[in-house]
């Protein structure tokens, strides 16, 4: 049988169309989040200033997380500012849906982008993304069911894929296998049975899940009800709408949104931009060692890291984190190779955490278990 983590990159490679990597530890990195590219009539500067405004308005959603962050006042600024914040700029050409289009391909400057949104009060998502596993059930007009699979030609399908992309979102589609369909029936994936749904999902390593179910009405709508699963939380809701992108967009918006806000509330808890010391058990070789400091400096919340002390099969790292030290180890529990090797893992109780973590220097714990 195939391992989490190997089921896990082949349906990422199927979706996410190599926009994300995979660390040693097979946490999800998403690449490009300060790149856009937008289809353009022309190299000219009104063309290319409108572009810009697009574009940068693009960024802040990939990097926030949330739509309401575009109505606020310092990004509203921004973007009639955009130009300021280009770093780089090329032009091509190439069909997109059977037309010859023009693109101009945008890169933002990172610092300048983020420190904005840190003026303005407004949380940015770091590149370390939890992954959205996403079980969908579809009756057709005929009354059949069926359920999404990776390889599904489902029109669906693209409107997951082009989300993805979009708005820098590990989403994976099961692969319906012979395993998935003895594991989770037609009938129970579209009744959203919780535990047989985590049942199921436990193969794939994700980190959230999102159980869904689609049927058109007599009138032509789409009715659904959706069920939202991160760690011990459950959300239900139901979406009514008229197309099948719209529908499937507004239910992906707010689940990674739901993400994005949970995160940005662990970096307000525990003091930010610290120092700490991670003592890491079970380093057996030399490959260990050089694994699990290039695994720590994918966080992007890690600023700086050196090693205080080896004794054996253990190793001491001393970090500087632009962050909280709560935000980090949330970062680690997405990961798979780092496990609390103590009950002294700040995000197995937030208000506990607050109180550890409130030190000059927090230790903590861990162990790599590649």
């Amino acid at each position: 049988m195939k391992s989490a983590s190997a089921i896990l990159a082949s349906c990422l490679f199927v979706l996410f169309l190599g926009s994300l990597t995979s660390t040693p530890a097979s946490a999800l990195v998403v690449n490009g989040l300060y790149d856009q590219e937008i289809a353009v009539q022309s190299q000219g500067n009104d063309e290319r200033l409108r572009a810009y405004r697009e574009g940068l308005g693009a960024v802040v959603l990939k990097i926030t997380g949330a739509q309401r962050w575009l109505s606020n006042g310092a990004v509203e600024r921004a973007l009639r500012d955009a130009q300021s914040y280009v770093q780089e700029v090329s032009y091509s050409s190439r069909t997109v849906e059977g037309q010859p289009t023009n693109l101009i391909s945008i890169r933002f400057d990172q610092a300048l982008v983020d420190g904005m949104l840190r003026d303005a009060g407004i949380p940015v998502w770091d590149r370390n993304r939890p992954s959205i596993l996403l079980w969908l059930t579809v009756q057709n007009a005929d009354g059949s069911r069926e359920m999404i699979g990776s390889d599904s030609d489902h029109p669906v399908v693209d409107i997951i894929r082009d989300f993805a992309s979009e708005r820098g979102v590990p989403i994976l589609i099961p692969m319906m296998d012979l395993e998935d369909r003895r594991t989770l029936s037609l009938d129970v994936a579209w009744s959203l049975d919780e535990a047989a749904i985590r049942r199921v999902s436990a193969r794939y390593g994700a980190d959230s899940i999102l159980g869904g179910r689609v049927l058109a009405s007599p009138t032509g709508e789409l009715v659904g009800m959706w069920q939202f699963l991160f760690r011990d939380n459950v959300v239900v809701f139901d979406s009514l709408e008229q197309d099948l992108e719209t529908f499937m967009q507004a239910a992906l918006d707010r689940s990674s949104a739901q993400l994005a806000e949970h995160f940005a509330q662990a970096s307000t808890i525990g003091p930010s931009n610290q120092r700490i010391t991670l003592r890491v058990d079970g380093v057996e070789e030399i490959q260990d060692y050089v694994d699990l400091l290039a695994y720590l400096r994918e966080f992007g919340v890690v600023d700086s890291l050196s090693a205080a002390m080896l004794d054996g099969s253990s190793v001491e790292l001393d970090l500087t984190l632009s962050g909280t030290t709560f935000l980090f180890t949330e970062f680690l529990s997405l990961g798979r190779d780092l496990l609390p090797d103590e009950v002294v893992n700040p995000s197995a109780d937030p208000l506990v955490s607050a109180a550890q973590l409130d030190t000059p220097r927090p230790r903590l714990h861990y162990r790599w278990v590649r």
